[in-house]
């Protein structure tokens, strides 16, 4: 975590409050609560976005199967009218459900 010195001490131990270490290795253990806390700081602190990647995949099909959008991520919904050629734009926004759907 050599890149991450440069981050207040505090900082870090908050992150490090969503983790546990498990045969050497640091786990995150309430990834709903470090993903808020990457969402919520990464502003201030650009370097916490290196800690996650989205898997798109998974959150296209996620917001499919219940319409919900996970927190700190963005949806572009397109629909459109049958017989129209005019095609609707939603952006949504997590933690957010759907206006329509």
């Amino acid at each position: 975590m050599d890149e991450f010195d440069e981050l207040p001490r505090e900082v870090i131990e908050q992150l490090l409050a969503f983790t546990t270490e498990i045969e050497g290795e640091i786990k995150v253990t309430d990834h709903l609560g470090f993903v808020k806390f990457i969402v919520e700081h990464g502003k201030q602190y650009p370097l916490l976005y290196n800690l996650i990647s989205v898997n798109k995949t998974a959150v296209i099909e996620h917001y499919k199967e219940t319409g919900e959008v996970p927190p700190g991520v963005k949806i572009i919904a397109k629909t459109t009218t049958e017989g129209s050629n005019v095609t609707h734009l939603e952006i949504i926004h997590g933690p957010e459900p759907p206006k329509s759907k």
